[in-house]
């Protein structure tokens, strides 16, 4: 083998451009020939080399033992290169037929594993796209294969390593074999194609949500019973000075210091997203709020079969359910369920009725609303616990600060050690309003120091209990606690979302592509949700990250191993999944082996 030099001028330009080729002589028919063993793109590497450098990949291809080492420098090009050669041979290679023996004799001891890329991730996100229909959507709106490849790469890639185009690209480049499930090579990708993919999704966002409501309700037999509404927000760490709707607001991240902008969601009752829209960031106004439900309401009117709206229903979490939030709701006709922010007055004296096994509720009236009493055995439990752990820290520090009254210099004057109870105080805010703490002074400092704890006044009490408050008429107790049970995995999902899915922060700065990331996250977040609701069905309830983690030591690899008559088989092959791999995969009625083995042998 020798490389050869090619040089090329393109038409609009008189620069000269040099490609590298690995040759080999052939024998043919009609005599000697050279054949392309494999492009090496442009070498930078001094002529004198190349002989060298061809002859270790030749080395390398045959399987033949070098007893002198080369250079650092052409031993790593050529190991490089050799991949190359192998990979292109597998990928011109059909599956291997289990049915078929092929019992070859080999070198055990220079067996080599190279190539090894996570599959497992893929595998399963992208088996959910397909449930879902998307990749045959994307063919109706008319995308290029690559644009297809390209959209199936930022959305997966937004599911399981959620990073920036950048990242992404050298993700994909390296350490994920997505590219083997689409068939395609991910070597060459630009960041460029993966921001044009982004506008384009964008672009046919309405189609898209569309299609995503209607599939997912046929192929799981949604009932969309009740709809819901909630907001969240994603920061920037720029300035996005070119999108309009970047406004500094109110940050659940306290990150008040940054322009963010909100997105409005409406869900169903198992959690599935029907439509999302982005609104300004500045919205913790109440009107401001109520506003941007209407705009949601009368987009989701507009979908077509039209959502079942009666009545409206706007989930909130406490932090934004105050009573003017709640008012005017109210008269704007909407209805609501929420936990409620204190506990209601003159509560009735009823018996509990079980709803669940460790969840007991009773309901009563207050004007136009129901509040539902429930307690929980489990939330009692850790409640308790928390107290308990709580208490024993703040006594233990109580007591060493009572011991260092004693103590040759440790803190003792008097105003310094009212300072450190306070201190105190504020660490344990939890349990410090049980304690009673009594100071004994003699001049300027302080002697002794007495304490007693009273858990009834802690001030609310830590026994399992909470209200959920609504004015809705039409809910059984039983249906009302599951509603709320609901929106906890809504809302679970919605951590998911902004945080193990990227939502925040936002690193863009043109108004396009700052939507076009948070439709790509919500994409994500549609085939999390797909993933989520059957492990749920199949009693499998971890995090998506615990399930990330799982799937993460599922690679697919390739296996080389020198012949005694010469040669290497290659054979490029998934690892054995482990049971609790196999578990997830079972869920989703998917295969546990992403991908057959192929084989090729190099001479």
């Amino acid at each position: 083998m020798f490389i050869r030099e090619t040089k090329r001028k393109y038409k609009n330009s008189n620069k000269l451009y040099y490609t590298h080729k690995l040759v080999e002589s052939i024998r043919t028919p009609d005599g000697p020939r050279q054949r392309v063993v494999l492009n090496l793109g442009t070498l930078e590497l001094s002529k004198d080399k190349w002989t060298e450098l061809a002859q270790r990949i030749e080395e390398l291809i045959s399987g033949q033992k070098r007893l002198l080492p080369c250079a650092t420098e052409i031993e790593s090009l050529a190991q490089h290169y050799n991949k190359l050669y192998v990979r292109q041979q597998l990928a011109n290679t059909n599956d291997i037929d289990k049915r078929e023996h092929d019992f070859q004799s080999v070198d055990v001891n220079v067996l080599r594993s190279s190539e090894a890329k996570s599959i497992g991730k893929e595998h399963l996100a992208f088996q959910t796209l397909q449930k879902l229909g998307l990749i045959d959507l994307f063919e109706r709106l008319e995308f290029t294969q690559n644009q297809i490849n390209m959209a199936v790469l930022s959305v997966i890639g937004r599911l399981i390593h959620p990073s920036s185009e950048h990242e992404l690209k050298r993700y994909a480049k390296e350490d994920s074999a997505l590219d083997e499930l689409l068939g395609t090579d991910f070597s060459r990708i630009s960041q460029n194609a993966l921001y044009e993919v982004s506008d384009l999704l964008l672009l046919h966002k309405q189609t898209i949500e569309q299609f995503l409501r209607t599939n997912t309700k046929k192929l799981l037999g949604l009932s969309e019973s009740i709809i819901l509404y909630d907001l969240t927000n994603t920061y920037f760490e720029g300035g996005a000075l070119l999108c309009e709707e970047a406004e500094n607001g109110r940050s659940k991240d306290k990150r008040n210091d940054r322009p963010q902008i909100t997105v409005g969601l409406v869900l169903d009752g198992d959690g599935f997203l029907k439509l999302s829209q982005t609104f300004r960031g500045n919205v913790s106004e109440p009107s401001t709020m109520v506003e941007i439900i209407e705009s949601l309401h009368r987009k989701a009117q507009g979908t077509n079969p039209p959502l079942p709206l009666d009545p409206p229903t706007v989930v909130m979490d406490a932090g934004i359910a105050s009573e003017d939030n709640l008012n005017i709701l109210k008269e704007r006709g909407f209805c609501y369920i929420v936990v409620s922010r204190s506990r209601p007055k003159d509560i009735p004296k009823q018996d509990f009725t079980q709803i669940k096994k460790g969840v007991h509720a009773h309901s009563f009236q207050r004007g136009e609303e129901t509040f539902l009493h429930c307690w929980s055995e489990a939330k009692t439990n850790k409640e308790q616990a928390i107290v308990q752990k709580m208490r024993i820290k703040m006594e233990a520090e109580l007591t060493k600060l009572r011991d260092g009254l004693s103590i040759k210099g440790r803190l003792k004057n008097y105003d310094k050690v009212l300072e450190r109870i306070g201190k105190l105080r504020k660490q344990y805010t939890r349990v410090s309003k049980g304690f009673t703490i009594n100071v004994q002074q003699e001049g300027k400092n302080a002697v002794h120091i007495t304490w007693s704890f009273d858990e009834k006044s802690l001030g609310k009490p830590y026994d399992g209990t909470y209200f959920l408050r609504t004015n809705r008429t039409d809910l059984t107790d039983e249906r009302l606690w599951k509603t709320y049970i609901m929106l906890n995995t809504v809302e679970d999902g919605f951590r998911c979302l902004k945080s193990e899915l990227g939502l925040r922060p936002n690193f863009h700065q043109k108004g396009e592509r700052i939507k076009g990331h948070i439709f790509i996250t919500i994409l994500a977040y549609h085939l999390l949700h797909m993933i989520q609701y059957h492990l749920h069905q199949a009693g499998i309830h971890h995090r998506w990250s615990t399930i990330r983690s799982w799937l993460g030591t599922h690679c697919i690899l390739t296996t080389s191993l020198p012949r005694e008559q010469g040669g290497v088989v290659h054979v490029r092959h998934c690892t054995t999944a482990t049971l609790h791999q196999s578990e997830v995969y079972s869920a989703l009625g998917i295969r546990s082996v992403p991908l057959k083995p192929r084989k090729t042998i190099t001479q």
